[in-house]
């Protein structure tokens, strides 16, 4: 007969502990435990049921250490019950036996909430799993886990992972706020059923070394990584699920893994909707794609089958297939996307069966050793042509509607091109290959006399501009690329004559570099060579920044930037830092003037193709978010010329050609001291190249004039000599490589504003220290003196909502004022923005960013979040950290680096690398605000609001600050907002019921309309 035994803390005729209750139970029996908290480790080793009595929450088991509730029976049964625990390897681990988990609360700070292990199998029901230590429930050694109904939530790793052998089943979960959401390796499988999985950090799902996975009804949304990768040949399965608002692409297929989606909607993926690489290979039926931050589908290397899919809109092409890879398309629309609806490219093969290629920039494009075969599909209404063709393979069209295209119907633009056009319908034939070719204007009208001797002219002068480009010290890649583009042009000239038609030809182009490399130099020598191959009329360069395109009123924009593109017209009109225009002025919340005079150049571009030549400048990764700015531009911006740093024996050559031209001269030792002067030169963003080499040649030359001041017996030769001693010291040495001139008045008046803000008054001397250590190591600097060697790093260590980002502004820009930065920006980062989705990709994440910032501040918000192994996958989070370390040394004096996060997480943040800590020399410690400096802080931003608080207000307020509960995420400011907005929207709700509120009312905040204090974990 089954007995009922009570437990309670302090009634009469009851066990004091839970594990009392089951030593004096036998099978079968119920243990009803009454409201209270249990300090114990509970060890269920009888089949017994755990019952929690009364109302949700109010029986809690805690526990340090040991698990809070561990499974040594057969079978057992935990209803109604908290588990909290911290430190150790788990909350709830279940070995050998079924655990029946009905209505749990599981709240760690563990290792792992669950773990299911040898055999076990835990049966879960409408329980609640949280656990911001570290990873959710872990089922491995051939353990299972059946959860339904289940929620996972503020998981710091992976919220359900799967090991050795396990298969777990999930149905109608829910997976929120999680670095990860289910991980499934080592040959272990698994369904998901119903389950909403949102707010991930990381990759959602992920499946590694031959694992499976199914997922049915499924939705993903909000992810900071990529919704499903699967790698090392895994094969998951998706149905009837939708995938929505990804930074990354939405699915990744790597290392021969195979995927099945039937019914699978994709939205707002940041990067592709699929990307199949590495032999991996995907089955598509019935899915869609809208609004992709890249190409919708790219497989390289891979296969993929899409059977009656919608690609919609996306900010690159539709399908791309790339290297070897055979992608097929049956009953397949692809609209309006931004690049071409089909691309192929290198050896790949493409097959279209049926479907429609719609609204895109072209409908198929077939470039290098591609092959294909487009059988009754639907290609019409493109903005630019219907099919081109650049391959020496076959395109083979055949029975489809090609027509209402805005360029050619149908087009090849190679001699070895081939089309076998069998029946296809268009609106348009293919222009005749006797058509001159579109870069090549009719000459105007000469003398006769005059144009006998043009072609010899012609050659002549182009000879000259040829040898003018090649004198120029250095850049090998330009010439190389510029002269391409003149063999192109001429090959032009002569396919035209033989009734060929012409090779594709795109004169506009992006020069991408650095300052000070000869981009104008070249753009001014590229018009002159395009004018003497007949290409343009004049040639003459219109050199523009922003300033000369922007203006400041709705209308102006256009109008000066068509002006200075009619000046332009028969030459070339070069925009320096072209990026700028995409950058900003619409940042503020303004009118974008800049996106104006952008959409205002791509349609001049259009309407006079012919006639001038358009050349933006900037540096490399700059000008590729320039030209994603509006979809027309990539398109007609289709070569790109880089322009690498000189490397330090150009440098010198510059150096000598100054000193040539101005009648000096380099003894050797001082060619060699010149040399390793430019090698050990700081090269940050604004590291000026040939301008630096110029810079220093002055220098040269003014050191000498002091040194040969007072030297009446110099002679000539002494006159003309530069020596090493005429080289100074390398800018920044010690102290930065901003190089600039120290602002004293902006420091101080920076220094005041950081004074200014609430509280913070161990931050405010920790920074105005650092700031004297910097102002006295440029004084010693300045006094010829040995400088310390300084680590301007930071580490920020305190909760949330401390203001960590406005002090890393403003060290920003105080350390800009002291000439210690180039620039000063702040670029804000997190782990998503750094860590990657595959190997290498973290490496080049980290590295862009790292640009980004350089000049300025990288601000790694929550950093700790690197040193952590998101469940039990591979550590990218590891390799972002080590990339970092070795570009803070290699970059040491051209970024600042603050890390900031909570105290205790960044201790084991600067643990993970050795050379962590000896580069982060200094912590700033940001502690709670005060009640006091709470409510000043809400009264500053009730007065930025309009709104004004009482006396008693402000005592209610004091009170409400001084109540709430602080854990350890409290949001500080946030909260001080937070209650400052609840506080507005009280004061809204009464002034309802006032049939004429003065103005006094609608200003005054008055103590019934502060909230009672919230609860803050």
């Amino acid at each position: 007969m089954r007995s009922v035994l009570s437990v309670s803390p302090g009634e009469a005729d009851c066990f004091r502990t839970i594990s009392d209750a089951i030593a004096a139970a036998a099978d079968g029996d119920v243990i009803s435990v009454r409201p209270g908290t249990y300090a114990e480790s509970v060890v269920l080793d009888k089949e017994v049921t755990l019952s929690g009595a009364g109302s949700a929450g109010e029986v809690r088991v805690e526990a340090s250490g040991d698990p809070a509730l561990r499974l040594a029976a057969e079978h057992a049964t935990a209803s109604g019950i908290v588990f909290a625990h911290s430190g150790g390897e788990s909350a709830v681990e279940v070995r050998g036996g079924t655990l029946h988990l009905e209505e749990c609360e599981v709240v760690a700070d563990s290792s792992v909430a669950v773990v299911v292990r040898s055999g076990g199998d835990l049966r879960a029901r409408g329980s609640v799993v949280t656990n911001p230590g570290g990873a959710g429930v872990l089922v491995f050694e051939d353990g299972r886990g059946d959860l339904r109904g289940c929620a996972l939530r503020g998981i710091q790793t992976t919220a359900v992972v799967a090991r050795g052998g396990a298969a777990p089943r999930l149905l109608d979960c829910t997976i929120e706020d999680a670095q990860g959401a289910v991980l499934v390796a080592d040959r272990s499988g698994g369904t998901v059923t119903g389950t909403a999985v949102r707010r991930i950090g990381g990759s959602a799902i992920v499946l590694e070394d031959h694992s499976s996975l199914t997922v049915n009804g499924t939705a993903v949304s909000d992810v900071e990584g990529v919704a499903l990768l699967a790698a090392g040949g895994s094969e998951p399965v998706l149905r009837d699920c939708r995938v929505e608002r990804t930074t990354a692409q939405a699915i990744v297929l790597v290392q021969a893994s195979t995927i099945r989606l039937d019914r699978v909607h994709v939205d707002a993926a940041g990067g592709h909707a699929l990307h199949v690489v590495e032999s991996s290979s995907a089955e598509l039926a019935d899915c869609t794609a809208t609004g992709t931050g890249h190409d919708a589908v790219l497989v390289h290397g891979g296969s993929a089958v899409l059977t009656r899919c919608e690609l919609t809109g996306g900010a690159g092409a539709g399908v791309v297939a790339d290297g070897d890879a055979d992608v097929r398309l049956s009953g397949t629309t692809v609209t309006g996307a931004s690049g071409p609806a089909l691309l192929a490219k290198g050896t790949a093969r493409v097959t279209v069966d049926g479907g429609a290629l719609r609204e895109s920039a072209t409908g198929v494009l077939v470039e290098q050793s591609a092959r294909g075969e487009v059988v009754g599909c639907d290609i019409s209404d493109n903005r630019g042509d219907g099919v081109v063709t650049t391959s020496a393979e076959p395109l083979d069209v055949r029975g489809c509607r090609v027509e209402r295209n805005r360029g050619r119907d149908l087009r090849t633009e190679d001699g070895n091109a081939r089309v076998v056009d069998d029946g296809a319908r268009r609106g348009r034939e293919q222009r005749p290959a006797t058509d001159a070719p579109r870069a090549q204007r009719p000459e105007p009208a000469a003398d006769p006399a005059e144009d006998d001797d043009r072609p010899a002219d012609k050659d002549e002068r182009l000879a000259q501009l040829l040898e003018q480009l090649n004198s120029l010290t250095g850049l090998a890649g330009v010439k190389r690329e510029v002269e391409t583009l003149v063999r192109l042009h001429q090959m032009a000239e002569r396919r035209a004559a033989a009734g060929l038609p012409s090779p594709p030809l795109g004169s506009h182009l992006v020069f991408a570099g650095s300052p000070g490399t000869g981009k104008t130099t070249v753009a001014r020598l590229y018009g002159r060579i395009l004018a003497a191959l007949g290409v343009i009329r004049t040639g003459q360069l219109v050199e523009v920044a922003r300033a000369d395109l922007v203006a400041s009123i709705i209308g102006g924009t256009a109008l000066k930037t068509t002006e200075k593109f009619e000046e332009a017209l028969g030459g070339v009109l070069f925009i320096d830092e072209a990026y700028t225009l995409a950058a900003g002025a619409g940042a503020g919340g303004g009118h974008d003037f800049g996106r104006e005079a952008i959409d205002t150049l791509v349609k001049l571009m259009e309407d006079h193709r012919d006639d001038v030549v358009v050349i933006v400048a900037g540096y490399t990764n700059d000008m590729r978010q320039f030209l994603a700015t509006n979809p027309g531009l990539a398109s007609r911006f289709a070569r790109t010329i880089e322009f690498t740093d000189y490397s330090s024996a150009e440098l010198v050559t510059i150096v000598e050609g100054l000193c040539s031209s101005h009648h000096y001269r380099l003894e050797f030792e001082t060619r060699d001291a010149l040399h390793g002067y430019f090698t050990d030169f700081p090269r940050d963003a604004n590291f000026g190249n040939g301008r630096t080499a110029r810079k220093v040649f002055e220098e040269m030359v003014g050191r000498q004039a002091y040194r040969l001041a007072e030297d009446t017996d110099a002679d000539a030769v002494a006159l003309t000599r530069l020596l090493p001693d005429d080289l100074g010291p390398l800018p920044g040495a010690a102290v930065g490589a901003g190089a600039g001139r120290f602002d004293e008045e902006r420091v101080e008046e920076l220094l005041g504003k950081l004074r200014n803000l609430v509280g913070l008054a161990d931050v405010k001397q920790e920074v105005a220290a650092m700031v004297d250590l910097l102002a006295s190591a440029r004084q010693r600097q300045a006094a010829g003196l040995p400088v310390p060697s300084l680590s301007r790093h930071l580490i920020f260590a305190g909760p949330p909502g401390t203001g960590k980002t406005t002090v890393a502004r403003l060290y920003g820009s105080i350390l800009t004022a002291m000439g210690v930065l180039a620039q000063g920006q702040v670029t804000e980062v997190s782990r998503a923005d750094l860590v990657g989705e595959y190997v290498g990709h973290t490496a080049r994440r980290t590295t862009e960013a790292f640009d980004r910032a350089r000049g300025g501040v990288l601000f790694i918000d929550e950093a700790y979040t690197l040193s952590t192994k998101p469940g039990g996958g591979h550590d990218f989070g590891r390799e972002a950290i080590d990339t970092l370390v070795k570009l803070m040394e290699d970059h040491r004096d051209e970024v600042v680096v603050i890390a900031a996060g909570y105290e205790r997480e960044m201790a084991g943040f600067l643990d993970m690398n050795p050379g962590l800590s000896s580069r982060f020399s200094h912590r700033v410690r940001f502690a709670n605000y005060t009640a006091d400096e709470l409510v000043t802080i809400v009264n500053q931003h009730a007065t930025t609001s309009g709104y004004e608080c009482t006396g008693p207000t402000v005592a209610a307020l004091r009170g409400h600050f001084t109540a709430v509960v602080r854990g350890e995420s409290f949001g500080n400011g946030r909260y001080a907002r937070q209650v400052l907005d609840e506080a507005i929207t009280r004061h809204a709700r009464r002034m309802r019921s006032i049939e004429a509120p003065t103005v006094n009312e609608l200003c005054l905040l008055l103590p019934e309309d502060v909230p009672p204090p919230l609860h803050q974990g």
